[in-house]
């Protein structure tokens, strides 16, 4: 600022306001001239290393990458131009293991980046864990996802799983018992299955609730697995730990004696063959797999929906009738389809998001998806022009996609938005909500119909593909003979399904009869039965 400019500041702002500016601006001057010198440091640094690397192996390249990383992580305050270099040394790291990953000595090249990322994890935790990663953090994970391949990705679960997460438990739980419940959530959000017990836990005296997102497929699985590590750590002083999938994190974890593991279990009932069911199957994980990654072997209690579910999940977790874990004392999150509040805000948020839903009836569409693993895709068989020409008078049509699945059809002009919804994602109604507020479920091998069943409203399954699936796939149940409504292999069934209930009503008998069978303990205290089993023990 000259001098012209400070009389000026000085006849406009005073004195002492001019004085505070030009303070100010000192400073920021400083910190650029301090950033820049240390940037300067930093590339001065990186261009002697890589000069001293051209006669070095590679194994010499990480041990100065890994002398870089903890020359950074010693420093008191890791400002943003360092950590930028962090993320370059680390991704130059990952690719010199990821080389590495056929030689002999690749689990010291292994364990020696793990060390440099434990570092990192904790300043990534601090920095921006939950925040909207930077530019640079974002081409380092893409790096990083690059190298977990091959041996790499099969050392760091065998590390994880097998060493670091069964001790980070062990430690952790010789720690007095602490009166929360760990929610663990592989994903990112609050899972419909754990909605209603972690906010009953919220808003009631006693267990305290504590939601664990792991971020599976968001992050790399490097940090997916630091994410669990730290999470068993809390369970392992925790009355409780809730799961609602199956998973091996907890495989090779010994539950102390005085806290439980419940699997809520994310369907109240199975009519395709998952599990143990399905292992050596083409697509399916292997009987060595399961063998050496156990997922069913640490729970206390598996929650179900009635007693004649047990022989399907003892089946599919290879858990024995004798030792008590199956237990059907409900399933949690089919509570709040007993509250007449819920039910309210339910119809009050759907008119809100579509009007047009108030003087019509509104068929939920529902299916499961198809395909395995991350090749799930949504079917496409549905004829929405057709129930739009015969049905539009008088319905509308919300279609809910399973939440894994991808390449979602849309839905075809003009009907879209007309006559049928596509309520998948970004509309604010979750399955739960859906279901409360259908006049009719179509669905096919979906679960879900097992807990819409408690209204005891008509549904149908358009099964076009219902052979194939069999072959493929394989069913508990005979299809035919335990669904309560009618198996439609075209959308002209569907059609005349509907239509038949405008003209001659629907008699809920069939319905209820299956409820009765397979919902029995979902009475609107299944919550309270799992909490009071949690406290006391059978």
């Amino acid at each position: 600022m000259g001098v012209k400019g400070v009389l000026k500041n000085i006849r406009r702002q005073g004195v002492g306001k001019t004085i505070k500016l030009a303070r100010e601006r000192r400073r920021e001057r400083q910190e650029d001239e301090r950033i820049t010198k240390e940037v300067a440091c930093i590339q001065r640094r990186t261009s002697l290393e890589m000069e001293s690397r051209e006669n070095e192996d590679e194994k010499a390249e990480m041990a100065i990458l890994a002398a870089s990383c903890s020359d950074l992580y010693a420093l008191n305050d890791i400002r943003p131009v360092t950590l930028t270099a962090l993320r370059n040394y680390l991704g130059e790291m990952a690719s010199l293991v990821a080389k590495r990953s056929n030689e002999d000595d690749f689990d010291e090249t292994f364990e020696l980046f793990q060390v440099q990322l434990d570092g990192y994890y904790q300043l990534f935790d601090s920095f921006s864990f939950g925040k909207k990663p930077q530019e640079e953090e974002v081409l380092f994970f893409e790096q990083l996802t690059e190298s977990e391949t091959g041996p790499y990705k099969t050392r760091l679960r065998e590390l994880f799983v097998k060493q670091r997460i069964p001790q980070a438990y062990r430690e952790s739980s010789t720690a007095p018992l602490q009166n929360k419940a760990v929610f663990v959530q592989p994903r990112k959000g609050l899972n419909q299955t754990f909605k209603y017990m972690y906010h009953y836990l919220k808003s009631h005296d006693g267990l305290e609730p504590e939601l664990w997102q792991l971020r599976r497929e968001a992050i790399p699985d490097s940090f997916y697995f630091r994410n669990a590590e730290a999470m068993a750590a809390q369970a392992g002083m925790a009355k409780v730990a809730f799961f609602h999938e199956s998973n091996d994190l907890f495989g090779h974890v010994q539950v102390r004696d005085d806290s439980k593991i419940v699997q809520l279990w994310h369907g109240c009932g199975v009519f395709k063959k998952i599990g143990l069911d399905t292992a050596g199957q083409p697509g399916y994980k292997s009987v060595k797999a399961y063998e050496e990654y156990p997922e069913y072997n640490y729970y206390s209690c598996v929650t179900i929906a009635s007693p004649e579910l047990s022989w399907v999940f003892e089946q599919f977790m290879g858990i024995s009738k004798e030792s008590g874990i199956i237990k059907p004392l409900g399933v949690s999150r089919t509570d709040e389809f007993f509250d007449q509040a819920y039910i309210d805000r339910c119809y009050e948020k759907l008119y809100e998001r579509i009007p047009e839903a108030r003087d019509k009836k509104v068929i939920l569409y529902a299916p499961t998806y198809r395909g395995l693993g991350r090749n799930r895709v949504a079917p496409d068989e549905l004829d929405i022009p057709a129930m739009a020409e015969r049905l539009g008078d008088t319905h509308i049509l919300l279609i809910k996609q399973h939440q894994t699945a991808k390449d979602c059809p849309p839905v075809p002009e003009p009907y879209d938005q007309s006559f049928a919804w596509d309520v998948t994602r970004g509309w604010g109604m979750d399955i739960n909500e859906l279901m409360t507020i259908a006049d009719v479920c179509v669905s096919d091998y979906s679960s879900l119909v097992f807990e819409y069943s408690i209204f005891e409203r008509p549904m149908a399954f358009f099964v076009y593909d219902l052979d194939e699936y069999i072959d493929d796939r394989g069913l508990y149940y005979d299809f035919d003979e335990i669904t309560p409504g009618p198996l439609c292999f075209t959308t002209n069934e569907l059609i005349e399904y509907i239509e038949g209930i405008e003209r001659n009503g629907f008699d809920p008998a069939e319905v209820a009869a299956f409820k009765e069978r397979f919902m029995c303990s979902c009475d609107g205290h299944s919550t309270e039965r799992i909490l009071e089993y949690i406290e006391n023990g059978d």
